[in-house]
């Protein structure tokens, strides 16, 4: 895919992301605090939780869009692990949330464009940038978790 047609595909999809991020997060919200996989979400206050997916689709939109430096990305994640460490949610209740944060968005633009094909080829060749950023999101949490935890003991 060239520049041009890649910078359209980023467009749209960051556009389709940040336009209707608030019903994503309400389908991520319902299954976070309802799924066996993340019970210690449910002691957290809903509005923080959603606070927290809708700043994750804002950087990762941003990360797409390349305007999010990989340093912000490290330190915003590391924190944010620390922060779950204090509040009591295990590290791979964490990790599923964010795994249900990208489940969520991608099955909102899958029912977006299933049926554009040529748009739905773009949006999975955008999707590298998307992996990429919730790998680091998710590598970095445990970073942080792991030193606040280090401290600790």
């Amino acid at each position: 895919m060239n520049r041009i047609t890649n910078s359209i595909a980023t467009n749209r999809f960051v556009r389709l992301i940040e336009e209707n991020h608030q019903e994503i997060i309400e389908h991520f919200m319902n299954d976070v605090l309802r799924n066996k996989k993340t019970v210690a979400y449910r002691k957290l206050d809903p509005q923080d939780v959603y606070e927290i997916g809708s700043r994750v689709y804002r950087e990762m939109s941003k990360w797409v869009a390349k305007d999010l430096p990989k340093e912000e990305v490290k330190e915003y994640y590391q924190k944010l692990g620390k922060i779950r460490l204090h509040e009591g949610i295990p590290a791979s209740q964490f990790f599923q949330a964010l795994v249900l944060l990208k489940r969520h968005m991608w099955l909102f633009l899958k029912k977006q464009l299933e049926n554009e094909m040529t748009d739905y080829k773009q949006a999975m060749e955008v999707s590298d940038r998307v992996v990429l950023f919730f790998d680091r999101a998710a590598y970095y949490m445990l970073i942080g978790y792991e030193e606040e935890r280090g401290k600790k003991w």
